[in-house]
């Protein structure tokens, strides 16, 4: 039989053995195209400036992450060839007993990893085709584009990027065979399996002492993180020592936490000789005693994973929300008293070439006045945690607008207006840092004074309404309502012009003639802020966010899925004569399959669970860092995150399941037919 020949049959009866080989190649393959094709979509040429600027952003930063991508992927990739190699050890030691030489046997076995490298980069290269599509809809949906100007494309320069990575990576691991072949002994390769491990730490006094060690060194890690937060810094190294102090207790954990779980079920006999429970808790617990180190990589990774998915699609959900309800204009310009005086905006506009009467079909000129008592007035008495941002805001005047100016702002956006008397007051804030300081301050005063007039509380409900734009959002921190005439006996601050355009209006013109307006506001007191650009900022930034967190996050839990797949696969084919035994001694299929079962769920579960409870931790501090910077309350959202995992993670774990279901039955049919 020539070596084409016995390449092509060796890889179709032995498929089964390359199924997780070959997922874990075509969705790297998948992943890899899909995301690197991302700048090929027509449509995000159409982008805005500012847009363009965060697309041609994300598509660097996604080309620097796929070298390391790459990198990461081709471990994966050896370590899961390190399997299939163990695998056929015994094989290729027959094919060296019938003379065959060793130089031949290498070319063999590359062969056949070649043919499925082959096989598995063209499947790849198909999913990644479908998936890329996919995630051009979402970039332009995040990118606040129109989605019927999508068009389905193959991106040749991600398409050479792909092949020219995995293939380097297929040399590599075909090198990498040959040398392993040509360096083993025979004994090892008819041997290969038969080592058993062996549970090293038996002292019960050593197990409790580990066991616990591990708890202080976590929770220390937890209590570190909670109060210095989860930022390095050159100044403080206290990030550095709780990141150490969590990964030695996790390892910690794995390695005692699995003899001591095996303890107590060996105390509670009812439950240790029940079944094949014997047999699956010290399989269990030395596996996971000996594995400690890689089970405690892969729920460090899973923890990113979870962390980087969530808190990536909820920020940029909660940002494309905000910048909804933060823009109900498409152009407002604020002239400071102090520096402009009391002016007529529009006119003012009109002398620098900007003449609202042919770009704009509706304007309104408010007026917002400085109250006598500030923010720490309405914030006494209140335990006040204020964002690092915010740390002045007590010191501030409240602003003050008058009834009749916030129902011009209201009306413009087509809402119901509100009706006042001349006593009384209503309170307005859209800001999340201080909403609950103002719904508090409304809950517990029904009355305030101002201008030395006594005013009695309309409502006790806080009103959330944007009646005018600023450069970072929603930002109105509190905002008094009160009669015109109260309104007209306080300091005016700021005029207001509210503009809405008209539907043939171009916003990138105004928007250029606008930009040295606001290059100058500190000199005439006048500032802008523009829809058109306002909203890129918000959309971009999202895309940019959720696309790096989900390119991360995807890869480390296909990285962690397939090293949990490969590690239960290896652990299957070195212990295949042990569950030979168990049927020969008589333990029928249902009880043998169901240990087999447990023991693999116990694998996927456990580093799952602990990395699911550091991940509840993690994402709180993580989304706090990312309210600080972004001034506004992120809602996490962790429906997309599980619908991921229980399709990728547990995608991975049937797939391993029945892989080794397949081996214990193997090994029952062959025996019987001996």
């Amino acid at each position: 039989m020539t070596s084409i020949k016995l390449i092509f049959k060796n890889v179709k009866k032995n498929i089964q053995d390359y199924m997780i080989y070959f997922l874990t190649l075509t969705i790297s393959v998948g992943l890899f195209y899909s995301f690197n094709s991302i700048q090929s979509q027509p449509a995000l040429s159409h982008l805005d400036a500012t847009k363009q600027l965060l697309s041609d952003q994300m598509g660097i930063l996604i080309s620097a992450l796929s070298v390391i991508v790459a990198v990461v992927l081709a471990f994966l990739i050896l370590y899961a060839n390190q399997f299939l190699l163990k695998r056929r050890k015994k094989e290729l030691g027959i094919y060296t007993l019938l003379g065959m030489e060793k130089g031949k046997i290498s070319r063999i076995f590359a062969g056949e990893t070649l043919c499925i490298g082959v096989l598995s980069l063209f499947s790849g290269l198909i999913l990644g085709v479908i998936l890329s599509q996919g995630l051009s809809l979402l970039s332009l949906r995040l990118f606040a584009i129109d989605l019927a100007e999508f068009q389905m494309v193959l991106s040749v320069a991600a398409l050479k990027m792909t092949i020219c990575c995995f293939s380097v990576i297929f040399v590599i691991v075909m090198l990498f065979n040959v040398r392993t072949i040509a360096s083993v002994k025979l004994i090892d390769l008819l041997a290969a399996g038969r080592k058993n491990e062996e549970l090293s730490l038996t002292n019960k006094v050593l197990q409790t002492c580990l066991f616990l060690t591990s708890l202080i060194c976590i929770v220390a890690s937890g209590f570190i993180i909670n109060r210095y937060g989860i930022m390095p810094s050159r100044e403080n190294y206290c990030f550095q020592a709780a990141a150490i102090l969590l990964a030695v207790g996790t390892m910690l954990l794995f390695y005692s936490g699995s003899a001591a779980l095996l303890s107590v079920v060996q105390v509670n006999k009812r439950i240790y000789l029940k079944g094949l429970n014997t047999f699956l808790s010290r399989q269990i617990g030395s596996k996971i005693h000996t594995n400690f180190v890689s089970m405690a990589v892969v729920c460090g990774l899973l923890t990113v994973s979870i962390c980087g998915i969530s808190v990536g699609v909820s920020t940029a959900i909660t940002m494309n929300e905000a910048s909804k309800a933060a823009l109900p204009y498409d152009l407002n310009v604020v002239s400071e008293v102090d520096i402009a005086g009391d002016t007529d905006i529009s006119a003012w506009l009109k002398a620098k070439d900007v003449d609202m009467e042919s770009i704009a079909q509706k304007t309104e000129q408010i007026s917002l006045y400085e109250a006598d008592l500030t923010y720490g007035d309405l914030f006494d008495d209140q335990n006040v945690k204020l964002w690092p941002i915010d740390q002045k805001v007590p010191e501030s005047s409240v602003y003050v607008v008058s009834v009749s100016d916030f129902n011009r702002a209201m009306s413009m956006q087509g809402k119901d207006t509100i009706e006042l008397q001349e006593t009384e007051f209503l309170l307005n804030c859209n800001y999340k840092g201080t909403f609950q300081y103002i719904e508090d301050f409304l809950q517990n005063h029904s009355s305030i004074i101002v201008n030395g007039k006594s005013l009695q509380a309309a409502s006790s409900e806080v009103l959330q309404e944007t009646y005018w734009m600023t450069s970072v959002g929603n930002n109105d921190r509190g905002t008094i309502i009160v009669s015109d005439k109260i309104a007209m006996s306080l300091n005016k601050a700021e005029n207001v012009l509210l503009v809405q355009y008209k539907a043939d209006t171009d916003s990138d013109a105004v928007l250029q003639k606008m930009i040295p307006i606001g290059l100058e506001w500190e000199t005439h007191g006048y500032r802008y802020t523009e829809k058109v650009m306002l909203n890129s900022i918000f959309y971009g930034a999202g895309a940019l966010w959720v696309f790096l967190c989900s390119y991360i996050g995807l890869i480390f839990l296909l990285i962690c899925a397939a090293l949990l797949s490969l590690k239960q696969l290896t652990e299957t084919a070195d212990n295949i004569y042990r569950y030979g035994l168990l049927q020969k001694l008589g333990a029928d299929g249902k009880l043998l399959y169901g240990a087999l079962f447990k023991q693999i769920a116990v694998f996927f579960v456990v580093p799952l669970v602990i990395a699911g409870v550091y991940s509840v931790f993690g994402i709180r501090k993580i989304v706090a860092i990312v309210e600080e910077f972004m001034n506004m309350h992120i809602a996490t959202n962790i429906g997309f995150t599980i619908v991921l995992f229980l399709i990728v993670y547990g995608g991975y774990f049937l797939a391993t399941y029945l892989s080794c279901k397949r081996m214990v039955q193997e090994r029952h049919f062959n025996e019987m037919e001996v």
